[in-house]
């Protein structure tokens, strides 16, 4: 949306106050922050096999969450503003997953069966928590703010942190995924899991529905109905992202379970060369088009006849110049060019890890 000349609001879901087609692109997105967490949920269970005890795998877990949390602040962070010393430092998706596999670990020590009663509890349970608040510059407002509340917390040498992502339920999120994957495993892996798959995203959005249209539980933000029926719309697809409420992950989670069971229709040759190389290098592919689109946006300054010397660089995150921006016909472009390009570099690093599966870059991107 940084891209975008028409993006003019603080918050693209802000209603009423966003266009409908700001608000639908912005929607979009929505899908891929929970859809990424269950699907690294899921991905620990089907790499379970490979290690010889559950004490080795819970170990492999927690390694991979606090490397993937210091990933956050390092690489991930860099590619959004490419500047190592920007003061404000985003705890965002990464490090969410991150605290989700540490969590993981340390539960799967305990059993399977606790890991899907925390992911539950978790899940359906944290919104009892939401009116719950502390004094600022307590040491219990700094843990709030890292499991539940999304707020922004000071750091040492003028640095700061934004915890846009609180983990509370990402952990539950990833624990359900595991025990779902379990599942997925017990049954051999069977096609006909997908049909359950698609049953039980019905389920979430039937759910969703009654949550969300009678406002009961679930959401801070409340659905209302407004005399434009394309607001009401608006308002009935826009649930608390950050952090992650219950109607949320019933929405994009439900989605993209049906989308699941629909896209195990598409041609071999789509979902080998195109989806599969993609999961098969999430981190590296994650990594990858948000270096681009930052690099790209940056190559384009001069095309929309801006200087580089506009550009709001160490002060603002992306550092483009003010009042930069392309339609959304050319964002999209944009976009679309971004993902070929990171399908074919994610294909040539798949080849290169298959080579190298002993490697640390391997193993962790």
């Amino acid at each position: 949306m940084y891209y975008c000349l028409n993006y003019s609001v603080t918050d693209p879901m802000t209603i009423p106050g966003t266009d409908a087609l700001t608000f639908f692109t912005r929607f979009i997105s929505h899908f891929c922050a929970p859809l990424f967490v269950f699907l690294a949920g899921l991905s620990a269970t089907i790499t379970e096999h490979k290690y010889a005890c559950t004490r080795q795998f819970a170990n492999a877990l927690i390694v991979r969450g606090l490397v993937l949390i210091l990933f956050e602040f390092t690489i991930v962070s860099w590619s959004w503003s490419f500047n190592p010393l920007f003061p404000m430092l985003y705890a965002q998706v990464v490090w969410a997953i991150g605290w989700g596999f540490v969590v993981l670990g340390l539960l799967r020590l305990i059993g399977i069966y606790p890991v899907f009663i925390a992911g539950l509890i978790l899940i359906f349970g944290h919104n009892l928590l939401d009116g719950i608040t502390f004094e600022s510059n307590t040491i219990a407002h700094t843990l709030w703010s890292i499991v539940h509340q999304k707020n922004v917390l000071a750091l040492p040498f003028g640095f700061s942190i934004r915890t846009t992502y609180p983990v509370a339920p990402i952990v539950g999120l990833m624990c359900l995924a595991y025990y779902a994957g379990v599942y997925y495993k017990s049954q051999h892996y069977s096609k006909k899991v997908m049909n359950y798959a698609f049953i039980l995203g019905m389920s979430c959005l039937a759910l969703y529905s009654i949550l969300r249209g009678f406002n009961l539980y679930g959401d801070m933000s409340q659905f209302s109905t407004h005399t434009d029926p394309l607001l009401t719309i608006m308002s009935f697809l826009n649930p608390t992202k950050y952090p992650l409420s219950l109607q949320f992950m019933l929405l994009t989670v439900g989605l993209g379970l049906i989308a699941l069971k629909l896209l195990s229709h598409l041609k071999a040759s789509f979902s080998q060369n195109f989806l599969q190389v993609l999961g098969k290098t999430s981190m590296f592919s994650y990594l990858t088009h948000l270096y681009l689109l930052h690099a790209i946006s940056w190559l384009l300054i001069p095309a929309l006849g801006f200087n580089f010397s506009d550009m709001t660089y160490g002060e603002t995150l992306v550092g483009l110049p003010s009042g930069y921006g392309m339609s959304y016909i050319a964002t999209m472009a944009m976009i679309a060019v971004v993902v070929v390009l990171t399908a074919l570099l994610a294909k040539r690093y798949l080849n290169w890890k298959y080579r190298n599966k002993n490697s640390l870059i391997a193993k962790y991107i």
